[in-house]
């Protein structure tokens, strides 16, 4: 009589075959797709059940002592069996993870059973490599919003900590992503946007009572005096040491090597906030400064701080001005020019009653500030119009151009384009296209031939059902930080383009040394920042780059 292991030797290939495909073939049947509750127990518990029951049925005859003798010698079979689950819901797991990510926190239950499965598999850089791959493939291409890409990578944080908490598949997963988002040039405004908003997850952590200072990736050490200090684990990549203790804002910073462009991100988003405060309500904005002052630190938001100010003494000035004329029609932002970002140029000349209401605001403010003078920014604000035609009235908050325009039309039924813009003293003519076809699109006024526009004082002179005329975007009235930047680094450019006459196409990391040597302010500028600005050059026409990547001179 065959002894159970003599059986073993002769149907183990067949009766690991056929138990291998059986649980290859329940965990699909069990868990692809389904993400909401744990599915691992399931399986193990149907393993442990009838599968277990049919081993030791085929084998029991052969043993003395029968089921329980069979079930303990073929323990080390059922382990093998076991491990087959686990590393058949990781492969499967693998092919989903992407989607887990997405349906975070709802998939918490299929992230456990991950983690589960790889503390007893050694898959974990199967893993890695996979959801990189479906990372490359779903997300990281410039079909891709920002915003979406920004949003996943916040979720990837949360869910490979669940899986791992030291953080070393994390610190392998988020690499590539790290650097597409740093290639893309509103990462910055999106993520700054992100936290300056309410109701949204990412600002409640930001805000967290028990948040931590956010450090520049420079600055992140390794603190070898900490008594829980314990050693990195063997899998883990050399940039590990940064990441494994910090917070999702502090990850999100430290995509760039310096906290300072967030910084100067957040001036540029504050500015436009503050200039659309209606009625100087500050107090969302001033909670904003404080929850940013309490990551970045006080001194570097000062320059926020004296903008909150401006607005502040803005409105006291304003209650003095409309004391002292109670019939103005006008309230003002006084800003302080050297804290606040830099404003877009634009000459307007407002025109009849806006005119005269600028010029009597400015008497009784210097009535106010004797000392003081205004430089004024007509392209900014908002204007509240009334508008009284012969058959109907509109009330709409317009930019100070429309209100330019139809102030306008209040003198004269018909203009040209290019009188609107002498009368105006502009010298963007899309602008004043945008203008006057947005009145177009609110049925005031109609083009007609020749580049002329007419004022409709009655509806039934429009044309009814038209095509609405597409407005083209126009340029913030805020500088983005990266203009900004490239207009700082306009100082250099007789510096480098003399350097590319005499030496002809240099690659980057030659000019931006050569730079450093030569001239002393341009330290502290970034490789980044002369990128942007040769390219600013490139799109002039003033330089071009060569098929191997140096930069030279256009001839």
């Amino acid at each position: 009589m065959p002894t159970l292991l003599t059986l073993l030797d002769r149907f183990d290939p067949l009766l690991f075959g056929l138990i291998y495909e059986e649980i290859e073939n329940r965990v699909q049947q069990t868990c692809r797709g389904e993400f909401e509750e744990p599915k691992l127990v399931e399986v193990l518990q149907w393993l442990q059940g009838p599968v277990t029951a049919w081993v030791c049925g085929v084998y029991e005859k052969n043993v003395e002592g029968g089921a329980e003798e069979a079930r303990k010698l073929l323990k080390p079979t059922f382990t093998r069996f076991e491990y087959h689950v686990h590393k058949t819901m990781v492969l499967l797991r693998s092919t989903e993870l992407f989607d887990i990510i997405v349906d975070f926190p709802a998939s918490t239950p299929a992230l456990e059973d991950i983690k589960t499965c790889l503390s007893k598999t050694d898959l974990r850089a199967h893993l890695v490599n996979s959801l990189r791959s479906l990372m490359d493939r779903r997300l990281l291409h410039p079909g891709a919003d920002t915003k979406d890409i920004i949003t996943q990578y916040i979720a990837t944080i949360k869910c490979l900590r669940i899986l791992d908490p030291p953080g070393v598949l994390l610190s392998r997963v988020a690499d590539p992503i790290r650097r597409y988002l740093r290639s893309r040039d509103d990462t910055i405004r999106c993520i700054v946007s992100r936290l300056m908003e309410e109701e949204n997850a990412l600002a409640e952590e930001f805000a967290a009572s028990d948040a931590r200072p956010v450090q520049d990736a420079k600055d992140a050490a390794e603190n070898f005096n900490d008594p829980k200090w314990v050693p990195d684990p063997v899998d883990a990549p050399p940039e590990f040491r940064k990441s494994k203790s910090a917070d999702i804002i502090q990850l999100l910073v430290s995509i760039y090597d310096t906290k300072d462009v967030f910084i100067k991100e957040l001036q540029v988003l504050l500015a436009q906030r503050l200039l659309a405060v209606k009625d100087y309500e500050l107090d969302r904005e001033i909670k904003n400064v404080e929850i940013f002052k309490l990551r970045f630190g006080d001194a570097a938001l000062a320059g926020c701080e004296v903008m909150i100010k401006d607005l502040q003494d803005s409105k006291r000035i304003d209650t003095r001005v409309h004391d002292r004329n109670q019939g103005l029609p006008l309230h003002a932002t006084i800003v302080s020019r050297l804290f606040w970002p830099s404003f877009q140029p634009a000459p307007l000349k407002l025109p009849g009653q806006l005119g005269r209401a600028q010029s009597e605001y400015e008497k009784s403010f210097v009535h106010q500030k004797p000392d003081k003078k205004l430089r004024w920014l007509p392209q900014l604000g908002t204007v509240n119009l009334t508008i009284e035609l012969k058959d109907r009235t509109l009330q709409l908050d317009v930019s100070p151009l429309q209100a330019s325009l139809l102030e306008l039309f209040n003198q004269e039924d018909t203009w040209s384009t290019e009188d609107l813009a002498i009368e105006l003293r502009l010298t963007d003519v899309t602008a004043i296209r945008n203008g006057l076809y947005f009145w177009n699109n609110q049925g005031v006024l109609k083009s007609l031939p020749e580049d002329q526009w007419k004022l409709l004082e009655e509806k039934d002179q429009a044309e009814e059902g038209g095509a609405a005329h597409v407005i083209e975007d126009e340029a913030a009235a805020v500088q983005s930080v990266e203009a900004q930047q490239i207009e700082q680094m306009r100082i250099y450019w007789q510096y480098i383009s003399g350097m590319l006459k005499n030496l002809g196409a240099l690659p980057i990391t030659r000019i931006h040394t050569t730079l450093n040597m030569l001239v002393p302010t341009y330290k502290g500028r970034t490789t980044d920042e002369l990128v942007a600005f040769l390219e600013a050059m490139n799109a002039e026409g003033l330089v071009e780059k060569t098929a191997t990547g140096n930069w030279k001179i256009v001839k």
